[in-house]
């Protein structure tokens, strides 16, 4: 497989899981707005996450074409 189709896997699991997630803990006795909380610290980690990945790959491609 191709890096984009293994990327587009990994984000169809990840869009999977997120809405499994959120599905079953709907039924909690916290309220959904509590919940929203915790996606919005969890969406913030990931995305600083990946654009340090981001930024660590380019950075290694960069330095192994000097």
């Amino acid at each position: 497989m191709k890096k984009i189709e293994w990327l587009i896997a990994i984000l169809f699991i990840g869009m999977g899981l997120t809405c499994m997630t959120i599905a079953a803990l709907s039924f909690q006795s916290n309220s959904l707005l509590q919940f929203g909380g915790y996606i919005r610290i969890f969406l913030i980690c990931a995305v600083f996450l990946i654009v340090f990945i981001f930024l660590l790959v380019r950075w290694i491609r960069i330095r192994k074409k000097r």
